[in-house]
C-alpha cells in the first residue's frame, strides 16, 4: 500500500509530557481511497533515516535537519518551525524522488503506519478499502481475458481450427470463477463505511462488472456461426428462373414480414448472418458503453482528487493564517517593548 501514498504532511505540531516532555508531529498520509495521522517524534525521524541507510546501502535522497546540542528545541518556536518543514521536506522527497528503494523499505511504511492489508476469500478474513479496490482490479482482469479468449475463440473458428473449443472453454471457466468474487465484492461494499460518494463509485464499479459478463455470457452462448451462403439455383431444377430473367425478381434466402426495409450490409446475408450481425453489432455498443462508462468514473475520480486537493490547500492556508496570527502577537509584545525602552 506503500505504493499508493500520494501525499504526506506535517499538519501538527504537539508538546506531549509522557514518558518524558518532548515534541511529537503529526504526520498526515493520504491514498486514493483514505487518510490517516500518526505522531512521530524527532528520535523517530532519525532511527528511520539509519534504518534506510542500512537497508538500502545508500543514503536517503533528502537529509535530517540537524540535531541541536546546545540547546533545547521544545522551548523554541522557531526552531520548531524550521524542523517541521524540513522533516516534511524529507519524507516528501522520499516519496517523489525516481529511485523508489527507500519507500519500498519496509521501515518506511512502519513509520507512516501504514494499514497492512488482509486478503479476503479463502481466508475468510474482511476486506479492507485498499484489498477491495485490488480484488476488484484482478476481477475485471480476469473479464478482460475471458473477452479475449471468446475474440481468439472467434479467430480459430473462422480458420476451421478445433482448438477453438479450448479457447470457448477457458472463456467459460473464467467467467464462472468471475461470478461469485463479484457477489463477494457486492457484499462486502456496506462493511467498508466508506463516505457516501466513495461507496457509489464502488457500487458502480460492481454494475460494470456484472455487465460486463453479461455481455461474455451472451457472446460465449452464441458462438461463432459461419456466414451461410445461399448457392444460385441450378437452370434445370424445378423452380429455377429462366435465363435472362431479372435477377432483382428472384427469390430470395430469407423471407420476411411486410415491407422489410434491407440495407446494403444487410441485403447478402441469410437468416444465421443476419443473427450473427446483430450479435456483433450489440458486442460494438456494449464496448462502446463501457468505453463511455469508463470515461464517466475517471472524470468523477478526477473531481473527488480535486476536492481533496482542495481541502488540503484550505487546511495548509488555515496553518499559515495560524502562524501569521502568531508572528503578529510577537510582533505586537516587541513593539509593546520597545515603546516601554
Amino acid at each position: 500500500m506503500a505504493s499508493e501514498i500520494q501525499t504526506i504532511n506535517i499538519t501538527d505540531v504537539l508538546t506531549v509530557q509522557k514518558p518524558s516532555r518532548h515534541i511529537a508531529y503529526t504526520v498526515q498520509v493520504s491514498t486514493p481511497t483514505r487518510s490517516w495521522s500518526v505522531n512521530r517524534r524527532y528520535n523517530d525521524f532519525v532511527a528511520l533515516d539509519a534504518e534506510l541507510r542500512k537497508s538500502t546501502g545508500k543514503e536517503p535522497p533528502a537529509e535530517l535537519p540537524p540535531k541541536h546540542w546546545f540547546a533545547r528545541t521544545i522551548n523554541d518556536e522557531e526552531k520548531i518551525r524550521q524542523r517541521r518543514v524540513l522533516l516534511e521536506q524529507y519524507l516528501r522527497t522520499i516519496l517523489t524522488t525516481k529511485d523508489p528503494r527507500w519507500r519500498k523499505e519496509f521501515g518506511f511504511s512502519d513509520f507512516l503506519a501504514v494499514p497492512t492489508p488482509t486478503k479476503a476469500g479463502s481466508t475468510g478474513q474482511p476486506f479492507t478499502a485498499t484489498t477491495w479496490a485490488a480484488e476488484q482490479t484482478a476481477v475485471a482482469g480476469v473479464l478482460r481475458q475471458a473477452r479475449a479468449a471468446l475474440l481468439k475463440r472467434d479467430a480459430l473458428a473462422r480458420e476451421n481450427n478445433p482448438a477453438s473449443r479450448a479457447s470457448g472453454g477457458e472463456a467459460r471457466r473464467l467467467l464462472r470463477d468471475a461470478g461469485p468474487r463479484i457477489d463477494t465484492l457486492e457484499k462486502s461494499l456496506p462493511e467498508l463505511s466508506l463516505a457516501p460518494g466513495e461507496e457509489r463509485r464502488r457500487e458502480d464499479m460492481v454494475a460494470n462488472l456484472r455487465a460486463e459478463v453479461a455481455n461474455l455470457l451472451r457472446m460465449a452462448e452464441a458462438g461463432y456461426r459461419p456466414p451461410h451462403r445461399t448457392p444460385p439455383l441450378d437452370a434445370n431444377m424445378p423452380g429455377a428462373m429462366p435465363e435472362g430473367t431479372n435477377s432483382a425478381f428472384a427469390p430470395k434466402a430469407r423471407v420476411f414480414g411486410k415491407k422489410p426495409q434491407e440495407t446494403v450490409e444487410t441485403r447478402a446475408l441469410d437468416d444465421g448472418g443476419l443473427v450473427e450481425l446483430q450479435q456483433t453489432k450489440m458486442v460494438q455498443q456494449d464496448e462502446q458503453l463501457g468505453v463511455l462508462s469508463g470515461l464517466l468514473r475517471r472524470q468523477r475520480r478526477m473531481g473527488e482528487e480535486i476536492a481533496d486537493e482542495i481541502a488540503v490547500q484550505n487546511e495548509m492556508l488555515d496553518q499559515l493564517d495560524g502562524d501569521v496570527t502568531r508572528f503578529g502577537n510577537k510582533m505586537a509584545r516587541a513593539k509593546r517593548d520597545m515603546n516601554r525602552l
